[in-house]
C-alpha cells in the first residue's frame, strides 16, 4: 500500500511531464506575411498577422488500443451569447455503457476556433465539482485559427464511475474592438481495460475544494474540506495556479522602489519572487514554486506564432504530499486547507482538488503528524545597484523543510517523510528609463517523498530570460520588442529507477506595433526543443522551428 502511494505520486508527476501535451494544428494553412517594420509616426499601411494554426513539441497524449467511448460536452459552443456576455457549456457527464469501466484511460479533447481580434483569455473545466483542466487561449488574427489540446484525465477516474455535472468554457469578452468568439468543441473519450493496457492505480477519491482569488490586500484564501473518508492512506493537494494583471508575468516584476524609480513607465512591484505555501487547520503542510507560464498576448504577442509559450494552453497542477496530514483528515470533522501566495500583487486564480488513496481493508485508519520543520515564509534577500543609466535588482529565495508522520492502517503504520529544497534567484536590469527591462532567473528544486520503504524524488529547474523594450501610450499606440528564452526540465525517479525525464526548451525573439489600433509591425522567429519521455516511456525527440508565424522546420525522432 504505501508503496503505491509514493509511486502514484512519481508517475502523476511524469504524466505531467508529458501530458497534456499534444497541442496540433487543425486545418490548412493561412497564406499570409509578416514584416518586421518599425513602427513609424505616420504610419499607415497596416502589416498583416495572419499565421498559420499553432503547433507545439510536446508529445501527443498516446491513445490504448481498446475499445473506446467517447462522450461529447459541447459542439461548436461560442464563448459568447448573441448578445456578448460570457457564458459556459453545462450539463451531466454519465459514463458510457459501452465502457463502463475501470479505463485504461480517459482524455480529454478540446478544439477552438476563433477569428477577429482578442485577448489571450482563461478556460477550465470541472466535473462534479473537481477541476480537470484550467489553462489559457491562444490570441487569433483577422484569418481565424483553429488549435486542439488532448489532456490525460486518468487521475480522475473516481469521479467518473456516476453521473456528474459539469461546467466549462472560456471567460471571454467581447466588444466593438476585441470581436473574436472562441467556439468550442469538447470531448472525453474512455478507453476500456485490457491485457496490454491495464486500468492504472489511481486515488481511490478526488474532491474539489473549490476555486477561490489571492490578491495583494488578501494573499491567503480558505478551503474548507468536510465528509473526508475515515480510511485515508495517502492525501495529496493538487493546486491550479495562475497570475493575472501584474503578477501575469510576475518574474519580471521589480522590487518597490524600482517601481517607485520609473513611475512613469508602470513596472510592476511587490519583486519577483512567488510561492504557494499550504496549512492544513492552520498548521504549514507545504510549499510549491510553479512554471513562469507566460500567455499568448505575453511579453510581445508575435513572440508566440504558431509556437505558443511552454504549456500555455493547459497549465500543469502542483501536486504537494500531504500524507503526514492523514492522521488528521480521518477524523470525521470538517478542515481548512488554506493557500498563501507570497508577495502576491495582483489577483492570483487558485483551484484545488484533494487526491486520496483510502485502505480497501479498513474502516478507519489513524495517524500523526511527527515532524514539521516549514517556515512562515522563505528565506528571502534583494540587493540593487544603480548607475546613471540603469538599475539592477538581484533577488534570492530558499526553501529547506521537511514535513514527516505516519498512519495505522490494515497492513500496519507507514511513515511518510517529505523534504523540499528550493533554490531561486531573479536578475532584472532596468534601463532607458524604465522602458527596458533584461531579466535572467532559475528557480530550481526536488522534493522527496519516503514512505514505508519507497522513496520518490521529483526534480524541477524553471530558468527563464527575457529581454523586453516597450514604447507607447496604450494597447492601440506601441512599439514593442522582446527577446524570451525558456526551460521546463523535470524527472522523476522511483526505488533508483527513473520513471520519467524531459527537457522543453524553447527560444523566440519577436516586434510588434500598432499606430491609431492599426497594426503596422509584426514579425518573429522562435524555435521549441522537446526531449524526453512520453507518455509510454519512449524517447521522444521533437524540435520545431517557425518565421513570422509559419514552420520552417519540423524534425521528430522516437524510439
Amino acid at each position: 500500500m504505501s508503496g503505491n502511494v509514493v509511486f502514484w505520486e512519481a508517475r502523476v508527476h511524469l504524466v505531467r511531464m508529458r501530458w497534456a501535451a499534444g497541442l496540433l494544428g487543425a486545418g490548412a494553412l493561412v497564406a499570409a506575411t509578416l514584416t518586421g517594420s518599425a513602427l513609424t509616426a505616420h504610419a499607415a499601411t497596416p502589416v498583416e498577422i495572419n499565421s498559420q494554426n499553432p503547433v507545439t513539441a510536446e508529445p501527443p497524449v498516446s491513445r490504448p488500443h481498446t475499445k473506446a467511448c467517447t462522450v461529447s460536452l459541447a459542439t461548436d459552443f461560442p464563448s459568447n451569447t448573441t448578445s456578448g456576455a460570457p457564458q459556459n457549456f453545462t450539463g451531466t457527464l454519465t459514463p458510457p455503457a459501452a465502457c463502463p469501466g475501470p479505463w485504461s484511460k480517459v482524455v480529454l479533447d478540446w478544439t477552438t476556433q476563433v477569428q477577429g481580434r482578442q485577448f489571450d483569455r482563461s478556460g477550465e473545466l470541472t466535473i462534479g465539482g473537481v477541476t480537470v483542466y484550467f489553462g489559457t487561449t491562444y490570441e487569433p488574427d483577422p484569418a481565424g485559427i483553429t488549435y486542439h489540446f488532448a489532456k490525460d484525465l486518468t487521475e480522475y477516474s473516481s469521479v467518473f464511475r456516476t453521473p456528474q455535472p459539469y461546467n466549462g468554457g472560456i471567460g471571454n469578452f467581447v466588444n466593438s474592438t476585441d470581436t473574436g468568439v472562441y467556439d468550442q468543441t469538447v470531448t472525453i473519450t474512455f478507453y476500456a481495460a485490457g491485457r496490454a493496457d491495464p486500468a492504472p492505480a489511481e486515488p481511490n477519491d478526488v474532491i474539489g475544494l473549490g476555486a477561490k482569488d489571492a490578491a495583494a490586500a488578501t494573499p491567503t484564501v480558505d478551503f474548507p474540506a468536510a465528509g473526508l473518508p475515515r480510511n485515508i492512506v495517502g492525501a495529496y493537494l493538487e493546486v491550479y495556479i495562475k497570475g493575472n494583471g501584474c503578477d501575469e508575468q510576475w518574474f519580471t516584476d521589480v522590487p518597490d522602489d524600482v517601481a517607485a524609480k520609473y513611475a512613469a513607465t508602470g513596472l510592476c512591484g511587490h519583486g519577483a519572487y512567488r510561492e504557494v505555501s499550504a496549512a492544513i487547520d492552520g498548521t504549514p503542510a507545504g510549499v510549491t514554486q510553479y512554471f513562469p507560464y507566460i500567455f499568448t498576448g505575453g511579453i510581445v504577442p508575435t513572440l508566440w506564432r504558431p509556437i505558443p509559450a511552454i504549456g500555455t494552453f493547459d497549465f500543469t497542477p502542483e501536486l504537494l504530499n500531504v500524507t503526514p496530514f492523514v492522521g488528521r483528515l480521518v477524523d470525521g470533522g470538517s478542515h481548512t486547507v488554506a493557500l498563501t501566495v507570497a508577495n502576491a500583487g495582483d489577483v492570483w486564480n487558485l483551484e484545488v482538488n484533494l487526491l486520496l488513496y483510502t485502505d480497501p481493508h479498513a474502516t478507519q485508519t489513524s495517524g500523526a503528524l511527527t515532524e514539521d520543520t516549514i517556515a512562515p515564509a522563505a528565506v528571502q534577500s534583494t540587493s540593487e545597484q544603480s548607475t546613471s543609466t540603469t538599475t539592477t535588482a538581484t533577488m534570492t529565495a530558499s526553501r529547506s523543510w521537511t514535513v514527516a508522520g505516519y498512519v495505522d492502517t490494515s497492513r500496519g503504520r507507514i511513515p511518510t517523510s517529505v523534504t523540499q529544497q528550493a533554490d531561486f534567484r531573479n536578475v532584472d536590469t532596468v534601463s532607458a528609463g524604465g522602458s527596458t527591462q533584461d531579466v535572467r532567473e532559475i528557480d530550481a528544486g526536488w522534493t522527496r517523498s519516503v514512505s514505508g520503504d519507497q522513496v520518490a524524488v521529483h526534480t524541477w529547474s524553471y530558468p527563464v530570460s527575457v529581454t523586453e523594450t516597450f514604447q507607447g501610450t496604450d494597447d492601440n499606440n506601441f512599439s514593442v520588442t522582446g527577446t524570451v528564452w525558456m526551460r521546463r526540465q523535470l524527472s522523476d525517479r522511483v526505488a533508483g529507477q527513473t520513471l520519467g525525464t524531459s527537457t522543453d526548451t524553447m527560444w523566440s525573439t519577436a516586434d510588434d506595433a500598432r499606430s491609431n489600433g492599426v497594426t503596422v509591425a509584426a514579425g518573429g522567429t522562435e524555435w521549441q526543443h522537446f526531449a524526453g519521455t512520453d507518455d509510454t516511456g519512449r524517447w521522444y525527440d521533437h524540435y520545431i522551428a517557425a518565421q513570422n508565424g509559419y514552420v520552417t522546420v519540423d524534425r521528430l525522432r522516437t524510439s
